[in-house]
């Protein structure tokens, strides 16, 4: 009983970090084509909403968030607890 809860949650967090790598690669893609947008859009955006920090700061955080999930993943994973 206690094994079936545990694998389900392990199923749970094993999701999560797949779904935060997915928008961990879609956010870097971004950052990546952000030069391929027209000069003058990209300033006028940038002056509203500061686009291009604002992404930066995202991707850090999101890797941040998607390393610790796969560790603590491997972590129980690894030692079966």
């Amino acid at each position: 009983m206690i094994g079936k809860i545990i694998m389900e949650q392990m199923d749970h967090l094993f999701f999560s970090a797949i779904i935060t790598t997915a928008f961990d690669i879609f956010l870097i893609i971004y950052a990546f084509t952000l030069p391929l947008y027209p000069g003058v859009w990209r300033k006028k955006v940038n002056k509203k909403y500061n686009n291009d920090t604002a992404t930066g700061i995202v991707i850090i955080f999101t890797t941040l968030l998607c390393c610790i999930l796969w560790v603590i993943y491997f972590y129980f994973k690894l030692f079966q607890l």
